[in-house]
């Protein structure tokens, strides 16, 4: 599963979080893929690529080519001079010693002799952005094995709530059926107690349901789509 972005003609590959098979992997990559904050790592790695392609061509901004013509260049063919003396052209008596055109190159060495360390920099820079995306990642994949091994044990702990229920809704059953008949091994205060039991065995399994709908929630929150057809989108692989 990739997901391409189109910049200018370039083609940019949006690379998933993890890339081993497994439900843990999985939903990593949904949660990488659905959280828009997780984007900035991706448009980082991006720039910094882009400013090292800047760096390369830098030096270039400190080249410039000057063109400066002779005001003589402007000036008419010919100068009107009193009667009875030749026209002089000015181009051929007061140019006689500068070209038309004057061209000069500028360079900037400081700039060009700086542009392999300006490139050095922004390299290390791509690199820490990469880094700072592995990192990110990794805490999802951690994230991820975390909520979902919570939101397992929340299941067995309400399984387990559900049998304690069960279990004290039977004794309680019992205690006052022995009760109402008359049993003299049984009296009030055993019905009391029991009753007391089943009562604190339902509050329990009422807790625990919460935590396990609560961290459910949580995790479908966190992969962006329902954990029903994650589990049954991997089950039929």
């Amino acid at each position: 599963m990739l997901v391409f972005f189109a910049q200018a003609q370039d083609e940019v590959e949006y690379p998933l979080a993890v890339q081993e098979a497994g439900l843990m992997s999985y939903m990593a990559n949904l949660a990488w893929l659905n959280n828009p904050a997780n984007d900035n790592f991706f448009q980082e790695e991006v720039i910094a690529k882009e400013k090292v392609k800047i760096a390369k061509r830098g030096w270039w901004r400190d080249i410039g080519l000057r063109i400066n013509a002779n005001e003589f260049s402007f000036a008419s063919d010919s100068i009107k001079q009193p009667s009875g003396i030749k026209e002089v052209n000015p181009k051929a008596a007061g140019n006689l010693f500068y070209p038309k055109y004057n061209f000069s190159a500028v360079f900037n060495l400081g700039a060009i002799f700086d542009t392999p360390n300006k490139k050095k920099i922004a390299q290390r820079k791509v690199i820490m952005a990469e880094s700072l995306t592995q990192q990110a990642k990794k805490d999802i994949r951690g994230q991820i094995i975390q909520m979902y091994q919570e939101y397992l044990t929340t299941i067995e702990i309400l399984k387990l709530r559900y049998k304690s229920e069960s279990d004290m809704k039977s004794s309680y059953d019992l205690i006052n059926q022995l009760y109402q008949s008359g049993d003299k091994r049984v009296g009030f205060k055993d019905v009391l107690e029991s009753s007391l039991a089943l009562n604190n065995a339902v509050e329990s399994r009422i807790k625990a349901n919460k935590m396990m709908t609560i961290a459910k929630m949580k995790l479908e929150d966190f992969i962006g789509v329902k954990l029903e057809a994650v589990e049954a989108k991997f089950k039929r692989k």
